[in-house]
């Protein structure tokens, strides 16, 4: 009966940490929506500074519980002492990354909670797929944070890219924008994918790769086109020490793995590279070549990482608990307060009942 529930206890554990970050969308957009009716009566910086803080706190429960209850070794490799160590105000940055698995959203708030005095959870925006506008109140919310949506398939619509863009170039605090060039997951079970990137660099004359998929440079055209803020680029290549397991290579972790998975090749390796925004060429041509460059460097560097004996970089330390815990409790409370108030569990159901209103919202205004 015992190693039963041992049993039963264990297989229970990757619910927890999935459904706090799932359930927590509730009271966050809860306040996101009062916030955004402040938004009509208060001045412009008054509310951003509201939304700010909601979100870093949001961002924060992220950390917890995919640092500090994850229990995963961080390590950096690469020129990244102008990221990790900066002190004073924070740069305005795109990021360009290869992407493996739905953990690799979260590695640039892990550097960006290290970045500046206070960190800089609350600049982190992405430019995603399209579709993920349609997920409740999630979709509806980072649109207002400033994310960017972008179709990968059918006629590129450029209105609401653009208008995001120049909300982001005007916006007072920092920005830092995620881009996956390769604009989809690389994965070793979906060969379909590496072979179709492969015959393409051939058609051009380069070499295939087998770490990554050949990356496009429309999103970056777009973001330097019409950043005029931006410091510099942040190169950032993410490599998952399970993958380094036997048979595991290609195979990058999910978020239950990473979070509940065993603890023996728990790491997670941070290649970053700085690159000042007057180093990177704005030509269409010349863009396209460099991007490509810097994922074949990327193809060095994940290969040296399953060699017999990779780097180990620099060990980056685990984000204090102290910045993560009130946040955590902050939404597990909010969580509970339903239980305990009859108004707070109406205000959480008529935001659920709103999801379909706030997705017509984003087509109305035709934000997608």
């Amino acid at each position: 009966m015992l190693i039963s529930l041992t049993i039963a206890v264990d297989a229970l554990r990757p619910i927890i940490p999935c459904s706090l970050l799932s359930l927590s969308m509730v009271p966050f957009a809860s306040c996101a929506i009062v916030i955004g009716g402040v938004s009509w009566i208060v001045p412009r910086h008054v509310a951003q500074q509201l939304d700010n803080m909601l979100y870093k706190s949001y961002m924060r429960l992220c950390l917890f519980v995919f640092e500090n209850l994850s229990g995963v070794e961080i390590y950096l490799h690469g020129t990244n002492e102008e990221v990790v160590n900066k002190t004073g105000k924070p740069e305005n940055a795109v990021m360009i990354s290869n992407h493996q698995s739905n953990v690799d959203w979260i590695i640039p708030v892990m550097l960006a909670a290290r970045h500046g005095d206070q960190g800089n959870e609350q600049a982190f925006r992405v430019m995603v797929k399209n579709s993920i506008h349609l997920v409740p109140m999630f979709g509806w919310y980072i649109f207002q944070h400033g994310y960017i949506y972008v179709r990968r398939f059918g006629e590129f619509i450029g209105a609401p890219v653009l208008r995001q863009l120049k909300w982001l170039n005007e916006s007072d605090p920092p920005y830092w924008l995620l881009i996956f060039p390769e604009g989809t997951r690389n994965s070793a079970k979906k060969k379909h994918l590496l072979e179709s990137s492969n015959r393409f660099l051939e058609k051009s004359g380069r070499q295939p790769m087998q770490n990554v998929l050949c990356p496009r440079s429309g999103g970056l055209q777009l973001a330097l086109d019409n950043l005029s803020t931006l410091d510099a680029i942040y190169d950032v290549t993410v490599m998952y020490g399970q993958m380094r397991m036997a048979e595991r290579r290609g195979l990058a972790p999910g978020m239950f793995d990473f979070c509940c998975g065993s603890q023996q090749f728990k790491q997670l390796h941070i290649h970053l590279d700085r690159i000042p925004i007057d180093e990177v060429p704005k030509a269409k041509l010349e863009l396209r070549t460099w991007t490509i460059e810097r994922f074949t460097k990327k193809e060095r560097i994940i290969d040296e990482f399953y060699s017999e004996k990779p780097s180990t970089g620099s060990a980056l330390p685990c984000v204090p608990i102290s910045q993560t815990l009130p946040s955590t409790l902050f939404f597990s409370a909010a969580l509970l307060a339903p239980f305990f108030s009859r108004t707070i569990g109406r205000i959480y159901l008529l935001t659920i009942a709103s999801s379909p209103l706030l997705i017509a919202w984003l087509h109305i205004r035709k934000c997608v």
